[in-house]
């Protein structure tokens, strides 16, 4: 257990230690003090996931004190090769295989949280919006706490015709959605144009 969260700490700190491929173009625009990182698709940590294109992450200033107002407080953005829109249960299935691989909640029964209770799998809840879906998300928390959050997900979702391009922009906090840190996201934004 100790050794997967040693690992996963360390995966952790390189997807997130603020550099970028180089064969990559960041889209995101975010206040200074917001680390991020561009990771292509395929995912090392969740290959199941069928997308091609890249993944850019922005993190808020106190997204990693527990104290903090801005704890677990994020964006990502989805550039992938994909015409049809997103649905509920594809939206789903991805953010379960991505956060079950990051966190390396496998189902392994000798696997528990800091209070000694069995790791589950991450499960999330979407509804479909005007703009995108908005969700719910309980979630291991390998990093900080060792042990559940849930999680509130807004996404919106574009669709760049001519590119043949999908652009799925997530915000993520567990904070509820009529809280204050909602509106840091305001500052976050991306600067690719959708035709």
């Amino acid at each position: 257990m100790y050794s997967k969260i040693l690992f996963l700490g360390m995966l952790f700190s390189t997807l997130f230690c603020g550099t970028t491929h180089a064969q990559q173009t960041s889209i995101l625009s975010a206040p200074e003090g917001w680390v991020g990182e561009v990771i292509p698709f395929p995912l090392s940590f969740a290959e199941s996931i069928p997308f091609t294109g890249f993944e850019e992450l922005r993190f808020a200033p106190g997204w990693a004190d527990a104290e903090s107002p801005q704890f677990w407080t994020y964006a990502f953005v989805w550039y992938i090769d994909m015409e049809a829109p997103m649905t509920v249960d594809v939206l789903s299935s991805s953010f379960n295989a991505y956060y079950d691989g990051l966190m390396g909640t496998n189902g392994n029964p000798e696997d528990t949280t800091s209070s000694g209770e069995v790791l589950a799998q991450t499960y999330t809840v979407f509804v479909p919006t005007e703009e995108g879906f908005s969700g719910k998300m309980r979630v291991y928390d390998a990093f900080h706490t060792l042990d559940y959050l849930t999680l509130n997900i807004v996404v919106q979702e574009m669709m760049c015709h001519d590119d043949k391009k999908q652009l799925i922009f997530c915000t993520i906090s567990p904070k509820a959605f009529n809280d204050p840190v909602w509106t840091d996201f305001e500052q976050v934004e991306w600067t690719v144009e959708c035709h």
